[in-house]
């Protein structure tokens, strides 16, 4: 077992065996220093050669075939968001087979890109929500206010009607607001006034 530590500007790193100094090819180019690589399988003149397992502290892993430090014939990498690339691999390269959930950032450039994008993606979502929020509750307010507006009106009718009647058995003759003469004179005066 082995550990190995690489930063982001070392693409092909070192490793020492007692005497022995070897070159070591990262499997991504972007992992800064913090991150260490534990390596379990077969290897061939110091180099990973053969079936082996390697776990990066960040998360990622790849289980297969290794040629010369290299991922080379079948194997699967898991990166640290669970997502899974499964098939063959020439010289660290994925050559044939499945990618799964998998948009593949090469840079971190990219990367970061990608990441402001979500970032400003869930901003705009949590901002959609607090605005739906917002307008639920107004439409609620205003809802409540045209009950009781509808209340007051339909109360106002129903004493104007019954001041109607009273007014009625007071005076039989007197022309009031809802009786169709009086609206069809006042509609008459209004008429003739504006022309």
């Amino acid at each position: 077992m082995s550990t190995v530590s690489s930063t982001a500007s070392d693409i092909n790193s070192t490793i020492s065996f007692g005497e022995v100094e070897t070159d070591l090819s990262v499997i991504e180019d972007d992992i800064d220093a913090t991150t260490t690589e534990t390596y379990v399988g077969e290897w061939k003149n110091d180099k990973r050669s053969g079936f082996g397992l390697s776990h990066r502290s960040d998360g990622l892993k790849f289980e297969g075939e290794w040629l010369n430090n290299k991922r080379h014939g079948y194997g699967c990498t898991t990166f640290p968001d669970g997502t899974k690339e499964e098939g063959k691999y020439k010289q660290n390269v994925l050559v044939s087979g499945k990618r799964k959930n998998l948009i593949p950032l090469r840079t971190s450039k990219i990367r970061d890109k990608v990441d402001r994008a979500v970032e400003a993606a869930e901003r705009a979502a949590a901002i959609a929500k607090q605005k739906a929020e917002i307008s639920a509750s107004r439409t609620s307010h205003a809802k409540s206010k045209s009950e009781v507006a509808e209340t007051a009106a339909h109360k106002a009718q129903d004493e104007a009607q019954l001041a109607r009647i009273t007014a009625k058995e007071f005076s039989p003759t007197t022309q009031h607001p809802g009786n169709g003469q009086y609206v069809k004179n006042s509609l008459f005066f209004h008429q003739s006034v504006n022309y």
